[in-house]
């Protein structure tokens, strides 16, 4: 070859290269860049509500599952009740909306214990993917040492090596109790929930612990049943899917699946009920189940047996946050569950799932004259405004509503996956 050549094919080489680089360089950049915003901190909003500053998205969840492609768990809780997070996420594995009560030095202990979750028990990749926390606190009681919030926090080396803050403590050693402050129950419930980014939301207590996997089995349940879901339910607005609530003893292990709960009862003789009719839950025991699918036990208009549920509308009426502290077990004092049953809201029962209520409420530490009730005057006068606009709300629902979600549903990104992967 030539000396010419030679030059030649050496500059073409050495511009091929140079090229390559570029582009190279370029596509590490752009990486960067992306990663960059990506992993900034989204600071969430904060606004007053009454009484009470809110905190939305203080810590947002890394996996953005919107519309049908989760199922997302809504609740809330004090520093105190982070211990029992990590079981919950654990069965869970799908979306959490965590609304925290943080006055004062609450929020330092809350930290702590996130960093404990996340380091000590290495749960760190569940919590970044699928937890967001929200902060609610008192007006007058506004949080110490304020930092921007991050699931990123990690616990130092020594901390691992002592009991993390939340262990064996009570509300009485949280500042809302030590200073005789309300909890304001239903705004935090509220605020949990309307922080959901999918369909599906299952608003619970924390103290409440799901079937495992729960998320990935109502799925597949709804997607099997599509034909009965559009054809037996033509108003889904106005249907809830309700799970059955179970004592549980801490000697006890935590079932995961029907079989193993029927199990646990009658080896450890737990016949404490949750509800004043037991009925319902003895019959649905001596019913067989066949492997861990998901059906319909029954239906009613009657929400006795419903305390937590699986909404699947976006219509379904919020907690009253005038009356701060109502428990989801006295259906009878309860004004959300009173307006959907007078608006005919349809309560099915699910058979393969079901809730082990783990512990009392929190606010249930209360002494019984410091619990604040709504008068019956008041709870009369709420539950006419409640219904007459709810009711109203629902007769603007267009009449091919159900025609709309199921299409959402049936051509979500979720739902094409999972029925390749059915196929």
């Amino acid at each position: 070859m030539s000396p010419y050549f030679a030059k030649i094919l050496l500059i073409l080489t050495l511009g091929l290269i140079g090229y390559f680089l570029k582009l190279l360089f370029q596509s590490i950049q752009t990486d960067f860049e992306q990663g960059s915003s990506s992993t900034k901190p989204n600071p969430g909003n904060v606004r007053q509500h009454g009484d009470y500053w809110v905190w939305h998205n203080y810590i947002l969840a890394g996996e953005n599952l919107v519309a049908n492609e989760s199922v997302t768990l809504a609740t809330h809780a004090t520093y105190v009740d982070l211990q029992l997070l990590p079981t919950l996420l654990i069965r869970w594995k799908a979306p959490i909306s965590l609304t925290i009560y943080a006055n004062d030095d609450d929020l330092d202990k809350t930290i702590k214990g996130l960093a404990y979750i996340n380091t000590c028990l290495h749960l760190s990749v569940l919590m970044r993917r699928f937890v967001s926390i929200h902060l609610v606190w008192h007006q007058d009681h506004m949080p110490l040492n304020f930092r921007r919030g991050s699931m990123g926090v990690t616990a130092e080396p020594l901390m691992c090596n002592k009991p993390p803050i939340y262990l064996n403590a009570t509300q009485e050693l949280t500042y809302w109790y030590r200073k005789k402050l309300q909890y304001p129950m239903n705004l935090m419930r509220n605020v949990a929930r309307l922080n959901v980014l999918t369909y599906y939301v299952l608003s619970m207590d924390i103290q409440l612990l799901p079937t495992y996997d729960f998320p990935v089995k109502f799925l597949k349940f709804m997607l099997i049943h599509d034909v009965w879901r559009y054809a037996d339910i033509s108003q889904p607005y106005t249907t809830v899917f309700c799970l059955l609530t179970f004592p549980h003893v801490l000697e006890a292990p935590l079932a995961q699946n029907k079989f193993q709960l029927i199990m646990i009862l009658r080896d450890f003789n737990i016949i404490s009920p949750v509800y004043d009719n037991i009925d319902v839950q003895m019959k649905w025991l001596s019913t067989q189940t066949a492997g861990e699918e998901l059906y319909i036990f029954s239906r009613s208009k009657k929400m006795d047996a419903c305390v937590a549920y699986v909404s699947i509308n976006e219509l379904e009426p919020l907690y009253d946050e005038g009356n701060k502290m109502e428990s989801i077990y006295e259906h009878g004092a309860n004004l959300k569950g009173q307006v959907m049953i007078d608006l005919d809201y349809t309560f099915i029962i699910l058979d393969g799932a079901f809730l082990i209520r783990r512990t009392f409420d929190s606010w249930q530490n209360l002494k019984p004259k410091d619990h604040i009730s709504v008068s019956q005057t008041i709870f009369s006068r709420m539950w006419h405004i409640w219904h007459l606009f709810y009711s109203r709300v629902i007769n603007l629902v267009p009449k091919d509503f159900a025609q709309v979600w199921y299409t959402r549903s049936r051509t979500s990104r979720y739902f094409l996956i999972f029925k390749f992967r059915m196929d």
